[in-house]
């Protein structure tokens, strides 16, 4: 009978791990002291894995996105510099493809975050919405990747979005980032509105 038990309880943990996601987002830290983000989502058998090329189209719910995006809002502040340049990447073949160099020589690991909630919650719209890990000042015309305080302002927003975003469950299609002081350096404002229609 214990036997029985026990073969039960295994295969029960068994069974619960494998429909149940594993949301991970971890600090790469490399020797010159820069770092990166490793960002993926274990789902079954199967891994969404979220860099510069993949995670654009994946099946994770809007829930599961959410849990990413936990992990993620949690390097606010972290000033760490990831090894890359800043430069935007380009996947948009048509016009929204607006090719351009940014003044700033490199972003942070909380800019990357952020960068990456864009591309759990957004997808194929990422390089519309932020074509480049680069923030600007809509005021002063100026880009700050290099002012935390007003990335800090950036990251507040982001906050207050997810938690909306948690009290009801979805993840809405209006991307809201675009439209105040702070924004994404030559991003576009969202292409649906705030009820969720298309409207362009």
């Amino acid at each position: 009978m214990k036997d029985r038990i026990l073969y039960l309880i295994t295969a029960l943990m068994l069974i619960n791990s494998y429909c149940m996601g594993q949301p991970h987002v971890e600090k790469m830290i490399m020797q010159d002291n820069k770092a990166y983000l490793s960002i993926w989502y274990k789902k079954g058998i199967d891994t969404v894995f979220f860099n510069a090329i993949d995670g654009f189209k994946n099946n994770l719910t809007d829930l599961e996105k959410l849990e990413l995006i936990k992990g993620l809002l949690k390097f606010e502040g972290d000033t760490i510099r990831h090894p890359g340049m800043g430069f935007p990447v380009y996947y948009a073949n048509d016009a929204r493809a607006i090719r351009f160099s940014p003044k700033s020589k490199y972003y942070t690991l909380e800019i990357s975050s952020l960068y990456f909630v864009n591309r759990i919650a957004y997808g194929t719209y990422t390089d519309y919405y932020s074509p480049a890990p680069v923030l600007y000042d809509n005021i002063e015309n100026v880009e700050i990747n290099d002012c935390p305080q007003k990335v800090k302002l950036v990251f507040s927003e982001y906050k207050k979005w997810f938690d909306e975003c948690i009290k009801t469950g979805k993840i809405p299609k209006y991307f809201p980032f675009n439209d105040g002081r702070y924004v994404w350096l030559y991003g576009k404002k969202s292409r649906f509105s705030k009820d969720g229609k298309l409207i362009e």
